[in-house]
């Protein structure tokens, strides 16, 4: 493990995270406003954060994170936000969220989650697999894919538009979120 990593914990499945409660308190603190600024970290704290998706540089002209460029302000995603908002429960979490924007049935937004974390692939999914799970449950599928990336529990990653084998989009799937749902089940 490289120096200076915060100290991991495992779970039962052996599973390491790098939740460190300082790093949590940090995204906590500003989850109310949603941007964390720049004079509250150094580079390491940013690579921590976005690497667990807590936050992502605000830098760029793209909503997808991978390309979003450090040096600036960092912005808490929405999903993120509610799970401190609401006592660090990541399936009250996405319900709340859901629920706020309108949707039906928010509850099933948290088995839909499970659901696109155990089809991807290294926290990455292709949209035709999303579209799947959405006819199984009832939704029409851009809506479910755009309500996703807002939320920030998914964001458009390299490989989108037919590049390489995949077809269809491709899809990061917030890596703190699946981490929580790994350890939390």
């Amino acid at each position: 493990m490289r120096e200076g990593l915060p100290i991991s914990r495992s779970d039962d499945d052996g599973l390491i995270d790098f939740l460190d409660e300082k790093l949590l308190y940090l995204v906590e603190k500003y989850s109310e406003s949603g941007i964390i600024p720049w004079k509250e970290f150094d580079y390491e704290t940013m690579l921590e954060l976005e690497f667990l998706r807590l936050a992502v540089p605000l830098k760029g002209d793209s909503l997808a994170w991978i390309s979003r460029q450090f040096g600036s302000d960092m912005e808490i995603p929405y999903i993120v936000r509610y799970y401190f908002k609401f006592g660090r429960d990541w399936k009250r979490a996405i319900e709340e969220y859901f629920k706020a924007i309108g949707e039906t049935r928010p509850e099933e937004f948290a088995e839909i989650f499970r659901e696109i974390v155990e089809k991807a692939k290294d926290l990455i999914i292709c949209g035709e697999e999303i579209v799947d799970i959405a006819m199984k449950h009832g939704r029409e599928p851009g809506t479910l894919i755009s309500e996703l990336k807002g939320s920030g529990l998914i964001s458009p990653t390299v490989g989108c538009g037919g590049i390489g084998r995949a077809k269809a989009p491709l899809y990061e799937i917030n890596r703190f979120f699946a981490i929580l749902l790994k350890i939390e089940g």
